[in-house]
């Protein structure tokens, strides 16, 4: 905001208009940006507040600016959660991809062996106790090795002794991946549901702070970042042939979900409107660690 614009509110602007402003001023200093107001231009406007519904629109702003904080601060936890779901199902995408360069690579050695008896003997061999993370190694007939992330596993979890094990596939790593895209899921659609909670009650109250706008701008923006560069894991790839078998096998690489595609859950969006914005007794727990310091003193 220019000077000259500053001081035409120090001295002719409207009792919102310099409330606004102050909250500016207050959203920069927490947000590590320079401030707008020197000391002086900071008292002035203060003690510009004398008349009984100019005081009441000074509490009420009071009110409102711990409230938008402590908002905020909740929804950077959020983002956190997000961020640590998209580093989680990234791990897994990496463990995926380097068991499928393995496999390749040790079909491509079996592949130099002719004898094809020979072959098969040498894959059977290799493959006996060799499993890497989530995943089941096993020789094919052909005696090439192929290493599954999508099987089933005797489980006794949950069972006696003298019981029988249940097939499971809760062993796998297409399980594994498919559990954690669900956590990336629901993180991103409390983010989103949050978010624009904040942003309607900013709106719904007239507390139209720029910086805060901002912070929170920034915060979506890595929200909706990409969690891996690689199309193959977003079903993204494009073969411009009707083969459904290799649609297939595309679509089950999509294990990136879209976060384009996911919407406001309306309970999440009305839980946090009602303990966070609207609420005027939400418990002390809910409150984060919101700075209490406002300076409207």
């Amino acid at each position: 905001m220019a000077k000259k614009d500053i001081g035409k509110i120090l001295t002719t602007g409207s009792p919102k208009q310099r409330l606004l402003l102050i909250a500016e001023d207050i959203a920069r200093g927490k947000c590590f940006q320079e401030k707008l107001l020197t000391d002086h231009e900071f008292k002035q406007i203060s003690e510009s507040f004398k008349k009984p519904k100019e005081i009441s629109l000074w509490n009420k702003f009071r009110k409102l600016d711990e409230t938008v904080i402590n908002a905020i601060v909740n929804l950077q936890g959020v983002k956190f959660e997000v961020l640590m779901n998209y580093s989680n199902l990234r791990g897994y995408i990496l463990v995926w991809n380097s068991i499928e360069n393995t496999e390749l690579l040790v079909n491509s050695v079996l592949h130099e062996i002719k004898d094809q008896k020979e072959r098969k003997r040498i894959a059977e061999d290799g493959a006996k106790g060799i499993d890497l993370l989530f995943s089941k190694t096993e020789p094919d007939q052909e005696g090439y090795i192929e290493i599954k992330v999508d099987f089933e596993k005797d489980s006794y979890k949950g069972k006696k002794f003298d019981e029988k094990p249940e097939p499971t596939k809760e062993y796998s790593l297409f399980y594994v991946m498919n559990n954690v895209k669900k956590e990336v899921e629901n993180s991103v659609i409390k983010y989103i549901s949050w978010e624009t909670a904040i942003m309607d009650f900013m709106e719904d109250n007239g507390f139209n702070v720029k910086t805060y706008k901002e912070n929170i701008k920034q915060m979506t923006t890595q929200v909706y970042s990409r969690i891996i560069g690689w199309e193959k894991y977003s079903g993204e790839l494009s073969t411009q042939l009707p083969h459904p078998r290799l649609e297939e096998i595309i679509k089950k690489y999509a294990i990136c979900p879209n976060i384009e595609d996911l919407i406001v859950d309306e309970a999440q969006y009305n839980w946090f409107r009602r303990y966070f914005l609207d609420g005027e007794n939400y418990p002390d727990e809910l409150r984060g660690k919101a700075n209490k310091s406002l300076s409207y003193e």
